[in-house]
């Protein structure tokens, strides 16, 4: 999510939020198909990480 080891929770959420709204699918959907297939293994790799991150 590119926050340090100290980063607080609401700093760790809003990393995510900034980073899923970037990658979101259906905000690339328009762009064609290998865009989508893109953003939705980064978007999946920004889930997983804010899963393991937060507290």
């Amino acid at each position: 999510l590119g926050v340090g080891r100290d980063a607080s929770p609401e700093e760790i959420k809003r990393a995510f939020r900034r980073l899923a709204n970037k990658y979101h699918p259906d905000k690339v959907s328009h762009m064609g198909d290998e865009f989508r297939e893109l953003a939705e293994r980064r978007f999946k790799e920004i889930q997983e990480a804010y899963q393991k991150l937060k507290v």
